[in-house]
This record gives C-alpha cells, sequence and structure tokens, in this order.
C-alpha cells in the first residue's frame, strides 16, 4: 500500500513540475535575468576586441616578401583599440558602482595583453632571422613596425591599468567589492609587469637586428620634470601626519602630484606627436633623465605607501569623514603616480622608435629599459600595498 502510495505522490509531483515547466503561472512570477551594467557591457566590448587583435597578431607570420603589410595592418588594429579605450575612459563619470562583471572585464584584458607581449617576442624572433637575407629597406620598415607595435601593447596595458584605478576612485561601493577589488589589482599588477616584460624581450630582439641605426631637444623638458618630481619628492618626505592635519595636507599633496602628472602627459605627448612625423638621434642625457624621473615615481610610490601605513595608526583617532577624505586622497594619488610611471615608460618607447642611431646607442637603450622596467615594478609595489591598506580599512569601518 505504502509503495503505490509514493508511486502516486511521485506521479503529481512529477506533473506538477511539468506544469510548472511549460505554464510560468503555476510556478509564480520567473526570477528577472541578471543584468549587466553598461560599463561591464562598454569593457567587454574592449576584451572582444583585444582578443581580435590577438588573433591577428597570432596568424602574422613575417616573410621576406610580406614582411609590412601584416604588422602594418596589425599597427592600425591596435590603435584604433587605444582610441576606443581612450573614449571609454574619458565617459567615466563618478560615482560608480562596482560588481563582478567590470572587475572580471578588467583582468581578462590585461591577461590577452600579456598573450599580445608574447607574440611580439615571437615576432621580434623572426625578424631577426630574417635580417641576415632580407633587404635592409624591409627590416627597416619591419623594425620600425614591430617597435611600434611593441609599444602599443604597452600602451594598451597601461591604460587599462589607469582606468582600472580611475573606476577605484570613483566607486561608491569599496568596501562591499573589497575583497575581490585587490585580487582585481594584484592580478592586474602582475600582468602588466608581464607585459612589459615582453616587450622588453621584444624590443631587445629587434635591436638585435640593427646593424645601424638628438633628442636633445627634450632635455630642457626632462631636466625641469625632473626638478619638480625631486622638489615633491622633499615635500612628501617632510611630511608629518597628525589626525588634525591629515585630511588637508593629503589633498594638497594630491594636488601637487596631479599637476606634476600634467606635465609628464604634456611631454609625452610632445614626444608621440613628433614621433608621428619625424625621427630623431638619441641622445643620452635624455635617456638617463628619462631612468632619473622613473626613479623618482618609485620615490613618491613608496611615500604614499607611508602615508597609507600612517593613516592606518591614526584611524583610531581620527573621526570617520576625516578617514574617508584621507583615503579617497591616498587612492587619487595612487592612480595619479600610476599614470605618471607609465607615461614616462611609454615616452621612452617612443624615442626608440622615432632614432636613427639605435645601433650606436644599443647597449645604453637596453639599460635604460631594464631600468626603467624596474622602476616601474617597484612603482607598482608600492602602489598596490597602499590601495590594499586603505580598501582594508574602509572595509573595516564600512566605508
Amino acid at each position: 500500500m505504502k509503495t503505490c502510495m509514493h508511486k502516486m505522490l511521485s506521479g503529481v509531483y512529477a506533473l506538477l513540475i511539468g506544469l510548472c515547466l511549460v505554464n510560468p503561472a503555476f510556478a509564480g512570477k520567473t526570477a528577472p535575468a541578471p543584468t549587466v551594467s553598461p560599463l561591464a557591457t562598454s569593457l567587454q566590448t574592449l576584451l572582444t576586441e583585444a582578443n581580435a587583435l590577438k588573433t591577428q597578431v597570432t596568424g602574422v607570420t613575417l616573410a621576406p616578401t610580406t614582411l609590412c603589410g601584416s604588422l602594418l595592418s596589425a599597427n592600425k588594429t591596435a590603435n584604433t583599440h587605444i582610441s576606443n579605450i581612450a573614449k571609454l575612459d574619458s565617459s567615466l563619470a563618478a560615482p560608480l558602482l562596482l560588481d563582478a562583471d567590470i572587475l572580471k572585464a578588467l583582468e581578462d584584458l590585461s591577461a590577452v595583453y600579456v598573450g599580445l607581449g608574447t607574440q611580439v617576442v615571437r615576432l621580434s624572433t623572426d625578424l631577426n632571422t630574417l635580417a641576415a637575407t632580407t633587404d635592409q629597406l624591409s627590416i627597416a620598415q619591419g623594425i620600425a613596425l614591430t617597435l611600434r607595435l611593441s609599444g602599443d601593447i604597452g600602451l594598451m596595458a597601461d591604460r587599462i591599468g589607469e582606468m582600472a584605478d580611475k573606476i577605484l576612485v570613483m566607486s561608491d561601493n569599496i568596501g562591499l567589492m573589497a575583497d575581490r577589488i585587490l585580487i582585481t589589482q594584484q592580478i592586474q599588477n602582475d600582468n602588466i609587469r608581464l607585459t612589459q616584460q615582453n616587450i622588453l624581450t621584444a624590443q631587445t630582439n629587434t635591436l638585435n637586428a640593427v646593424s645601424q641605426i638628438d633628442t636633445s631637444k627634450y632635455n630642457i623638458t626632462l631636466s625641469n620634470l625632473l626638478t619638480s618630481a625631486t622638489q615633491l619628492e622633499f615635500n612628501m618626505n617632510s611630511v608629518i601626519l597628525t589626525a588634525s592635519n591629515v585630511a588637508s595636507t593629503l589633498a594638497s599633496l594630491a594636488t601637487d602630484i596631479s599637476a606634476l602628472k600634467a606635465q609628464v602627459i604634456s611631454s609625452d605627448n610632445a614626444v608621440s606627436l613628433d614621433a608621428a612625423n619625424s625621427t630623431m638621434t638619441i641622445n643620452q642625457t635624455s635617456l638617463q633623465s628619462l631612468v632619473d624621473i622613473s626613479g623618482k615615481t618609485a620615490a613618491l610610490a613608496t611615500a604614499v605607501r607611508g602615508y597609507a601605513v600612517a593613516i592606518e595608526g591614526l584611524n583610531a583617532i581620527s573621526a570617520t569623514p576625516s578617514l574617508y577624505d584621507s583615503g579617497k586622497s591616498i587612492l587619487t594619488m595612487s592612480t595619479d603616480i600610476g599614470i605618471m610611471a607609465g607615461r614616462i615608460l611609454e615616452e621612452a618607447d617612443l624615442i626608440l622608435e622615432m632614432s636613427d642611431n639605435i645601433g650606436l646607442q644599443a647597449d645604453q637603450i637596453l639599460f635604460t629599459q631594464q631600468l626603467q622596467s624596474q622602476n616601474l615594478a617597484a612603482t607598482q609595489t608600492a602602489l598596490l600595498q597602499s590601495q590594499q591598506t586603505i580598501i582594508n580599512l574602509f572595509l573595516r569601518y564600512g566605508l
């Protein structure tokens, strides 16, 4: 009897489930489909573009008769992608709400750029092999295009890193997303580091293909930048933060860092304009100034890291609004210093692209690029530590 009853009940349940499947009225209201934020959608569009570029570059095979056409096409696609990144970045406005889709898209983008960097290493190796059997004019064009493509990939990684930091500063729900943000920031920093390592390898390979190949016009601008950065470093290291002055002091320093960032971007833009229309002869003073400035950005990042530690110690006696404002200043300074570090490396890459005396300066160039990469890594490490400290404070106090 019990067995029969069980079979009957099982049949009834199966019937009800079937009715629910074919007629939603039996199941009540269906759950709304999850929505994707407009920012996440835009980032996913960029991700689709980046993957398409990676597929395109992966398909490039260098040969004496087809050396420049495929590289030129890849450069054009890369330029379009960089332009679209800039458009999205310029459209961002506070306040923003972070979600897992946004953070995942940022992670995936940075990973694609690592893959692109690996492909450029492959192309630079192929170019080096072709140099022995291909006419020098074609090789020279291939060198210029390969260097430009490697620089563009570094530019993409930098811009996405800048955008991630900017989104972080603009977000209103850091506390809710803190753990996920920290993971994303760590992945971003690791991927940017890997991308730059790939680019350095590609540049080294390309330089080895050069048998022969005056940026002194930038020396005054770079010298002024170095002076400003040195003064700012001194000012930042002279600060003593207290519960009463922490918010106003950090806000003032954030303004000073923003002004220095504007100078760095202006210098980078000037080199970019020249690189589009001319070639140059590398001047060692220019290279050394860029290394020195990148060292200063690492020092500024270390100072900001010290401020974050100080805020952590002051939080017990600081009012919550003061803590929030100070934390936002730290995140803003971290973003601006990160932008400066990336732009300085971009400027060095551009000077390399436009130079006609690479062969004569090859050893100095490689040494400079290695120092630049080391300074960038030190800067990113300090900035990441600062962000982690502030985000954890926001999480602890529910800000």
